[in-house]
């Protein structure tokens, strides 16, 4: 397999921002990000999963653990048990293919911190809004994997069409990255996609040989970027531990955007037989946070929370603690005008949606949070 994904051992924020954030492409960070990380230190013994040392921090958690060797729609199939369990599986009968998948493990020992995002990635919006302003203590997109000799995660696209990084504790992934813009060499005809590039059905998906591909081998301490939009597929060699986040930033807001409403479109063709219906537009946003997590109007909302704190430290410079987990780079003057103003461009491409026009409460909403953020960009210059 050819290694051709860009690799750095060091790099500052603003190369990062400059060669990997703005033009939207991958890139694997060296182990030395990670080499401090708690867990990379206790969760690990001569390469392998401190097996003692995990049961010890998360025994009776309840985990979401998927069976790689059974596909149920674009997933797996996933059952429920408690964490002790799943890693006696792994270890008694490593042929299951157990997964443990999108565990909020953080959740389930506060007082443990494994590990501290890289100063690059530290501007996540995504889990500084559920953190602030989302009601259920489950919901944040922090998570852990781990896995035996061959689990893996079928082919998709990340949430919302956020940012991911995946940091390795230990064991090695086989990653398969697939650059933008040819959804349809690997969409059948009814619009869905194919589940494992590894093996597939030809008649199906005729045009999936001629797919453009990034393939590499992530190995222990190293982090992955994976660009919005960019779908992927990932097989774990050996025992493999890893820490995942999805976020978003201003630098892919646009993506989060038109991700929402594509989905959108989507919804309002399935259920066109009924556009006549009274609460149409209501059912529409139902039915499309129901699919997709999210709605326009939870999508307004974290805007105006971000729009919020950046408002915040323009009149407040030294102030706004909950954007204190960012690295100062994403908190100057600079970086909050920007953040502002890609906000605000956001914002304006609302303004001539089709769906905000047509719900009354969110086009007032949009149209006050803009004249906000302009006033806040002209006191600050």
């Amino acid at each position: 397999m050819e290694d051709k994904i860009e690799r750095r051992e060091s790099i500052d924020i603003d190369e990062f921002v400059r060669d990997f954030l703005e033009p939207n492409v991958p890139v694997v960070l060296g182990p030395a990000f990670t080499e401090n990380w708690t867990a990379r230190n206790e969760w690990v013994t001569d390469g392998r999963p401190n097996f003692s040392r995990i049961i010890e921090l998360y025994h009776d958690t309840i985990v979401q653990v998927a069976e790689c060797d059974t596909a149920f729609f674009t997933d797996q199939k996933r059952v429920e048990m408690k964490f002790s369990e799943f890693v006696h599986q792994w270890q008694e009968n490593p042929q299951s293919h157990l997964y443990c998948k999108d565990w909020h493990f953080t959740k389930s020992n506060p007082e443990f911190c494994a590990y501290t995002p890289l100063p690059c990635l530290s501007d996540d919006w995504i889990n500084l809004y559920c953190d602030n302003e989302v009601s259920s203590s489950d919901d944040d997109y922090r998570f852990c994997y781990m896995g035996g000799d061959g689990t893996w995660t079928p082919f998709h696209e990340d949430v919302f069409r956020s940012y991911s990084w995946s940091a390795n504790i230990c064991g090695e992934k086989r990653w398969t990255l697939v650059p933008p813009g040819q959804n349809s060499l690997f969409t059948d005809s009814l619009g869905g996609w194919v589940h494992n590039l590894d093996d597939y059905d030809e008649q199906r998906f005729p045009q999936l040989r001629f797919l453009k591909r990034l393939e590499f081998v992530q190995r222990a301490g190293e982090t992955v970027f994976v660009p919005s939009g960019w779908w992927h597929q990932v097989r774990n060699v050996g025992d493999t531990i890893s820490i995942n986040h999805n976020w978003a930033n201003e630098f892919n807001l646009h993506f989060l955007y038109a991700r929402l409403a594509s989905d959108m479109a989507a919804v309002r063709h399935a259920l066109r037989d009924v556009a006549d219906m009274d609460g149409f537009e209501e059912q529409v946003q139902l039915v499309l946070r129901a699919d997709s997590g999210t709605d326009y109007r939870n999508f307004i909302r974290f805007l105006k929370y971000i729009a919020g704190l950046y408002m915040r430290k323009i009149g407040e410079p030294e102030g706004c603690p909950e954007l204190l987990q960012f690295d100062p780079y994403f908190r100057t003057a600079f970086s909050v005008r920007r953040a502002l103003e890609r906000i605000d461009s956001v914002l304006g491409i609302l303004e001539r949606d089709e769906a905000v026009l047509k719900l009354n409460d969110i086009e007032s909403d949009v149209a006050k949070l803009r004249l906000q953020i302009g006033s806040h960009l002209c006191r600050s210059g």
